[in-house]
């Protein structure tokens, strides 16, 4: 079963897989306690509320499922790391561009001013200049 955990801010998430075996217990756990299977997923993942009423085997083969999923998870962080840094190296160029387009743009009308040539509409190019330098919603 894929699982896939989205942050309540923002854009992130993580994707996992349990095994059916491993689900199939989730499930009957989320049956027998009354619980939605969403809940019981959480529970687990955030090592809250775990019944030792199960017996000792259950509890190392979940305590050993656990550990492999915290495994996958630190190896999907440290695949999304490095994305999110390359990301905020091209946000800043993408605001950089903006600011020399803009300079050029303005450039531009002076020059077509001077030399008594049509004005050009530069409404769309303006708007993705607002939007890379995240102006956008604050005009």
């Amino acid at each position: 079963m894929k699982v896939v955990v989205k942050s309540k801010r923002g854009w992130r998430k993580v994707t996992f897989n349990v095994p059916d075996e491993t689900f199939e217990q989730i499930m009957e756990l989320a049956k027998r306690y009354g619980f939605r299977p969403d809940e019981v997923l959480r529970i687990i993942l955030l090592h809250d509320y775990i019944d030792f009423r199960e017996g000792e085997t259950d509890i190392e083969n979940l305590e050993r499922e656990i550990s492999e999923l915290e495994r996958k998870l630190y190896e999907l962080e440290g695949k999304w790391s490095p994305l999110r840094f390359r990301t905020y190296y091209l946000v800043l160029d993408n605001q950089n561009l903006g600011i020399q387009l803009s300079g050029m743009i303005a450039e531009n009308k002076r020059l077509r001013k001077i030399l008594d040539k049509p004005e050009k509409d530069y409404t769309n190019i303006e708007e993705l200049i607002h939007y890379y330098l995240s102006f956008e919603g604050k005009d």
